[in-house]
């Protein structure tokens, strides 16, 4: 009779470790993947902003994906996630452009883009 019970939780134990796994299903990463915009936007402002703290074009590149760098890292940690270099070179197009952007707008001394009326 104590079979039985060390059978079925050992089943459950099976079942449950069997539907964790199942949960998680190959990785899908593509390069237009729908998180692909939400890298570039939110590296791209933090270039803008990286922009204003230093002159260097690479340096303030380097300081934009260091949050960039810490979430893959964090997602590489993840149970069902992975570190993507895809999200990672989406992330290097938005700091590229955001800097390249914030030193076109705001410039050396502040705002230096002017429209004439």
């Amino acid at each position: 009779m104590k079979i039985l019970p060390t059978r079925l939780s050992a089943f459950a134990l099976l079942a449950t470790l069997s539907t964790a796994a199942a949960a998680c299903g190959p990785h899908n990463d593509d390069w237009t993947g729908s998180d692909k915009a939400a890298h570039f936007g939110v590296s791209l402002a933090l270039g803008v902003g990286a922009s204003r703290l230093s002159d260097d074009t690479w340096t303030a590149v380097g300081l934009a994906l260091v949050p960039g760098v810490a979430k893959e890292l964090y997602d590489g940690t993840r149970d069902c996630n992975r570190f993507s270099w895809k999200d990672m070179a989406w992330n290097a197009a938005g700091a590229y452009v955001g800097v390249r952007t914030g030193n076109w707008l705001l410039g050396p001394s502040g705002v230096s883009y002017r429209v004439a009326f």
